[in-house]
């Protein structure tokens, strides 16, 4: 972990001391501190030039630096940091309104501690040279049949489709099983917004319903409620990869004949009772982003058991072509297909599943660990019965805190930590009111407005970890 000290240097230290700090960072820079704040800039190049020129190592580094230093402010959106770093820009100090720098960006990280980042340490560049070599770049090719195949033999389902995002994979999957203008699929209030689109995408009407306290999934109680003669089909959410009630959810499926979705996105490799979710419904589905349990930088896959909606899905994501006479369009369809490269990447991803879940487990054990005697926050409850996929480490505030949320994450961020707050109750976005009832949802917007996601990455380390407790736990005093 590359720590703030580590880029800064002051004014009145010398060459050599700048030198061996660019030495010891890795990143070929150091920022000049003169009282407390920014105020240059220096280079190994800098530095070797001075040198050529005659100055001595034992000369202080401020007359010598780079005055003209480009920043940005700590409260500068992600794409504008991204914006500036490039190829020649490797690192961007982030001050605050005195100037003083309080983190850094480099080209591969927004934030010194950011909250979500994909791990390509394994095959990735090897399967994807493999691609380019061989000129299978677009949506046929071997890898898109092997990790199908694998992804199927994961969820022990009979079929598998690979496709272009977890959304599409949701819509697939709902007009797989027929459902369509004048249905009702029930969903979780508490979701990302490609749950409700997809429903919408589809002709039918997302009937929102609110969300357990403890768990902060769909309640099976209010499921029940909101069930009328035009409900089709549920779309349970396992939010941040903590499993639902499915046990009780199908129970209730079995008993009005309705179909269901799992929205698996964030709960790849979660299970109950030692069953993956993503094996209890009708259609699952996943998402591979890049900040997902695996990825394949966009990309998701609905696994199926029944083969006549496996065959109608297939058909619909291949243009609603024939599967045996080419170019012959049977039924309208959508190019819903993921690449060649793309799978090659997601089959990298799922040889080193095994590694990345122990490592995820590890993160949310040390974070549990650390927040034990801490009575302002909740955690996500999950069932003993469970295992959670461990996406993203989320807290709740309590205690008087609750409405301190916002504050808390311009603090965290302030101290290099970039965060995450829960996702908006669904029934407060303006592109979903047409399709409210009278319905009221104070637990998903307690939760919602109360919750943030700390870092979670498979790569954060003990101390940076440390780091983000102790910041949150400072923010209380």
């Amino acid at each position: 972990m590359i720590k703030l000290d580590d880029i800064c240097i002051k004014s009145e230290d010398t060459l050599l001391c700048a030198l061996k700090k660019i030495s010891s960072n890795g990143l070929g820079i150091v920022f000049v501190i003169q009282d407390g704040n920014l105020f240059g800039s220096m280079t190994d190049g800098d530095i070797r030039r001075a040198l050529i020129n005659g100055a001595s190592n034992n000369l202080s580094v401020g007359p010598l630096c780079n005055q003209n230093v480009i920043y940005e402010h700590i409260s500068a959106p992600d794409i504008n940091v991204r914006n500036i770093t490039n190829n020649s820009i490797r690192v961007v100090p982030l001050v605050d309104d005195n100037k003083k720098i309080v983190d850094f960006a480099t080209l591969t990280r927004p934030h010194n501690v950011v909250v979500m980042e994909p791990s390509l340490t394994g095959n990735e560049l090897e399967y994807v040279t493999d691609c380019l070599k061989t000129n299978w770049i677009s949506s046929q090719g071997s890898y898109v049949n092997l990790f199908e195949n694998r992804l199927a033999k994961f969820f022990d389902s009979k079929h598998c489709l690979a496709v272009s995002n977890g959304t599409v994979a949701l819509h697939l999957g709902l007009k797989a099983l027929g459902i369509g203008v004048g249905d009702e699929v029930i969903t979780s209030n508490l979701t990302f917004g490609a749950s409700v689109n997809s429903i919408i995408h589809s002709g039918a009407r997302p009937v929102l319903v609110d969300v357990d306290r403890d768990t902060w999934n769909i309640s099976p109680k209010l499921i029940e409620k909101a069930i009328t003669s035009d409900t089709k089909a549920i779309m349970p959410v396992h939010l941040y990869g903590n499993p639902c009630e499915m046990i009780e959810i199908m129970r209730i499926a079995k008993k009005y004949d309705l179909k269901v979705i799992e929205d698996c996105a964030e709960a790849f490799g979660a299970t109950i009772g030692g069953k993956r979710v993503g094996t209890f419904g009708d259609v699952s589905t996943v998402s591979f982003f890049a900040n997902k349990i695996i990825t394949t930088g966009e990309g998701g896959s609905v696994q199926i058991n029944d083969d006549n909606i496996y065959l109608t899905a297939k058909k619909l994501r291949d243009h609603g072509m024939s599967p045996n006479r080419r170019y012959f369009h049977e039924i309208v369809g959508y190019n819903y297909r993921l690449t060649n490269v793309q799978s090659a990447i997601g089959c990298a991803q799922l040889e080193q599943l095994n590694e990345f879940t122990n490592k995820r487990t590890k993160v949310f054990q040390r974070y549990h660990d650390l927040f034990a005697e801490c009575e302002y926050i909740q955690e996500q409850y999950v069932a003993p019965e469970n295992v959670s996929a461990n996406w993203l480490y989320t807290i709740c505030l309590k205690g008087g805190f609750e409405e301190e949320r916002d504050n808390l994450i311009s603090h965290l961020k302030s101290q290099g930590i970039d965060t995450r707050a829960i996702f908006y109750p669904m029934n407060e976005m303006p592109a979903f009111l047409d399709y409210l009832n009278n319905s009221e949802f104070p637990i998903s917007r307690a939760i919602s407005y109360s919750g943030i996601s700390l870092p979670s990455s498979i790569n954060i380390t003990d101390d940076e970890i440390k780091h983000v407790v102790d910041t949150v736990l400072n923010f209380f005093i």
